[in-house]
């Protein structure tokens, strides 16, 4: 674009020299937007536009940053720290934590005894940890706890290694999220396949539903079993059911299939479980409760982990990578839906949100707690709160904290089939997970490696299905680069060609 000047003697002069001008630098000035601000014989040297000037800015602040990020972030999170105080947000936030720990309470529980844990030890974990994760983590509005999607990597390794080292585990994937969150190695999970996530999320949901029928029915089944022969167990013995905790497992999954459609706000684990505690004592019903609790502040106890023996750490190493993987996975995919179902003013940092959860994880072993993520159930409902800041985190886990201090006593009357009608409905929104469908989208192929996994989780162990999901995605793109390479990109791309395509011409069918 030229910069218009009335015609003077001067400006006669303009066309000749342009067009020296368009002879000397014509590639130049038509690649790139140049504004000619005085043409001489002698070429100016170009000026960039506004626009280009913000996009160079642009592209100069997208650059990834490098270096070690020795503070924790802590400089950048003291703005979010400030506005946790704000007088216009505080009620909604306070109002919303509080809801968010009605859920986190029943939850947590459920967890814990899913995990092989004592009760207590996930309320422990979810009232420490939201702390930490809270106040430390890459996302305003996460909520961290307990995770159903963990429990059974946790209920393994306590089978394997020992309720005792389970401190040292969650000690030690704490410690490896923060290392890996100050190299800012965030980003590594991209390269984790969708497909092999989502099979794990599946098979995770299945092996809960099949985890909690003998809890749901009052059974006692020997443990070791894997999904299929749980199943088994549970027909073989279909005619030793206690009625009454059958109907209190059904009437908890009823409650929480409904009470979100009256209003979604209420917390409708906080509602069932309830429910089905005041129906047991006031009708009299034999359904088997957790137990008895620590009271008052005697739960919260800090203690050191114990090292395990030397000739069990090559074993553990291994539980303890799994634990951190799936861990950090889970945290950064739900975190990364959290920011696009609704961003804030703070964006989403990866790297910082292994910095929290590291934080958060080596805090909950310091009490002797277990494995901790963000979790996304109560972080979307801390959404759907309106909440602002993340005071919410902070609340939740100050309730939590309450009622195991306070109520101890009212929790160890909880029946265990009501806890197991919580993760029954927890499971089964696991079985379709969002990252399915978006596999599937970005390639239909993607559904062999989620069976694989899937199929290996309930027959062989979690471990063997995600190292068969994984070895199954590497195979299934080798195959298709070979197809690609070959000339036989039709096998693969078949559905893209025929849009892409105009259809061939006579000439070019005879050709053919």
């Amino acid at each position: 674009t030229v910069r218009h000047q009335p015609q003077t003697s001067a400006a006669s002069s303009m066309p000749m020299r342009l067009s020296q001008a368009g002879s000397l630098g014509h590639r130049a000035c038509r690649v790139a937007r140049f504004r000619i601000v005085r043409c001489s014989s002698a070429v100016s040297k170009p000026v960039a536009t506004d626009a280009q000037s913000a996009t160079a800015k642009q592209e100069a602040g997208n650059k990834p940053e490098t270096g070690l990020i020795l503070d924790l972030g802590i400089p950048t999170l003291l703005p979010e720290w400030r506005k946790m105080f704000a007088p216009s947000t505080v009620v909604t936030d306070v109002t919303a934590g509080i809801t968010v720990g009605c859920v986190a309470v029943p939850l947590s529980l459920a967890i814990a005894v899913a995990s092989g844990v004592p009760p207590e030890v996930g309320l422990v974990s979810a009232a420490v940890a939201g702390v930490a994760g809270g106040l430390m983590g890459g996302t305003t509005l996460a909520i961290t706890g307990p995770a159903a999607a963990i429990s059974l990597l946790v209920c393994e390794a306590v089978q394997t290694h020992g309720l005792g080292t389970l401190p040292f585990i969650t000690l030690a994937c704490g410690g490896l999220q923060l290392a890996m969150g100050v190299a800012r190695g965030g980003g590594i999970t991209k390269y984790v396949p969708e497909s092999v996530i989502a099979g794990f999320t599946t098979g995770i949901g299945v092996m809960i539903l099949a985890g909690q029928l003998p809890k749901a029915l009052d059974l006692t089944l020997p443990a070791g079993l894997n999904t299929v022969e749980v199943v088994q167990a549970v027909g073989a013995n279909i005619f030793k059911i206690n009625p009454a905790a059958f109907a209190l497992t059904i009437g908890v999954i009823g409650t929480m299939h409904v009470i979100p459609k009256i209003h979604p706000k209420i917390p409708s684990a906080l509602v069932a479980v309830g429910g089905a505690t005041a129906t047991t004592k006031l009708l009299g019903l034999s359904a088997t409760s957790i137990g008895a609790l620590p009271s008052g502040l005697s739960a919260f106890t800090l203690s050191m982990p114990t090292l395990p023996p030397v000739e069990s750490l090559p074993a553990l190493g291994g539980t303890i990578l799994l634990i951190y993987a799936m861990t950090s996975a889970e945290t950064l995919l739900s975190c990364t839906a959290l920011d696009r179902l609704r961003p804030t003013s703070y964006k989403h940092n990866p790297d910082q949100e292994l910095i929290g959860q590291g934080v958060a994880n080596m805090t909950a072993a310091a009490f002797a707690g277990m494995p901790v993520t963000a979790v996304i159930a109560r972080s979307s409902l801390n959404i759907k709160l309106k909440a602002h800041s993340r005071l919410p985190s902070l609340v939740q886990s100050a309730f939590v904290f309450g009622s195991l201090a306070l109520y101890s006593d009212v929790i160890s009357a909880v029946p265990l089939s009501a806890l197991a009608g919580v993760l029954i409905s927890s499971g089964a929104g696991m079985l379709q997970p969002a990252e399915l469908k978006t596999s599937l989208a970005e390639d239909k192929y993607n559904l062999g490696p989620y069976l694989v996994t899937t199929c290996g989780m309930l027959t062989m162990g979690m471990a063997e299905g995600i190292v068969l999901g994984c070895a199954s995605s590497a195979a299934k793109h080798l195959v298709q680069q070979r197809l690609l390479a070959g000339g036989g990109d039709w096998v693969v791309q078949a559905a893209e060609s025929r849009l892409k395509d105009p259809p061939p011409s006579p000439d070019t069918r005879k050709e053919a």
